[in-house]
């Protein structure tokens, strides 16, 4: 099981890095077909539109998740925890912080872990 977990925290370090170097060629593998992410704006995105809009940000600035919590059902990943993602916004570039509480489902691919749900609800102070 720490076997598993270890993977799954290495999975969710390339993700975040990814994310932040707008690496569209590593994303692309790492979601599955069926993804559905879903900002803490509540915009809802489908996998071409999540990565259409990770290239027109520029990808993340930062991505701050000390701790996220791994457990398994299954074939299928669970990684939650709080998490501050630092973003330009699309329209003015203006950098900001979301501070939420992130859950990715992932499920078991042929050759590794793929995202199928990812969705960050803000954390109201």
């Amino acid at each position: 099981m720490s076997t598993d977990i270890n993977s799954i925290l290495k999975f969710e370090a390339r993700r975040q890095q990814a994310l932040i170097s707008a690496d569209i060629c590593t994303l692309e593998t790492m979601l599955a077909d069926e993804l559905i992410h879903i900002h803490s704006t509540g915009m809802v995105h489908d996998k071409a539109q999540f990565l259409h809009h990770i290239t027109a940000m520029g990808g993340f600035v930062a991505i701050e998740r000390p701790c996220p919590q791994v457990s398994f059902v299954g074939d299928m990943a669970l990684v939650v925890g709080e998490t501050h993602n630092t973003v330009r916004q699309i329209t003015t570039g203006d950098i900001m912080t979301r501070h939420g509480y992130s859950t990715l489902v992932l499920k078991r691919g042929a050759a590794d872990w793929q995202i199928v749900l990812s969705q960050m609800t803000p954390v109201k102070n």
